[in-house]
């Protein structure tokens, strides 16, 4: 289940919030602080589809929700789906823009793989600024 997101309003902040089902109540207080022209994404890692929920927000940011159980073969290791899809959107987003100014939260960091994940993004970031 994914919402469509419009281009980011050039004048307004960009934010990628990512975390797990424990993370939703700082996402949803991180959104609702965020100015209306904010566009971005938020990611979701859950069990599976059962674990929805209705997370709101600025109207350009996209909520996405990444699922560890799968249709075909093991369940994925907690945080190994999140940072995929993270990776993969900096890849599209920031990176491609040449650094272009995003808000980061990343949560999950009960997760070793997003612990280790945080901790190159960190000096990725450090080294481009």
């Amino acid at each position: 289940m994914a919402s469509r997101m419009r281009k980011p309003d050039p004048e307004g902040p960009r934010v990628l919030l990512a975390g797990d089902a424990a993370d939703l109540p700082a996402m949803r207080q991180r959104l609702g602080e965020c100015d209306p022209r904010t566009a971005g994404i938020v990611f979701v890692e859950v069990l599976s589809p059962l674990q929805i929920v209705r997370l709101d927000g600025p109207a350009g940011v996209a909520v996405h929700w990444l699922f560890r159980e799968r249709r075909r073969g093991p369940i994925a290791l907690r945080g190994e789906v999140l940072v995929g899809a993270v990776d993969a959107w900096l890849d599209e987003w920031m990176r491609a823009d040449g650094g272009t100014r995003i808000e980061i939260w990343l949560g999950a960091r009960t997760s070793s793989i997003v612990n280790a994940y945080a901790r190159d993004l960190e000096h990725e970031l450090a080294a481009t600024s």
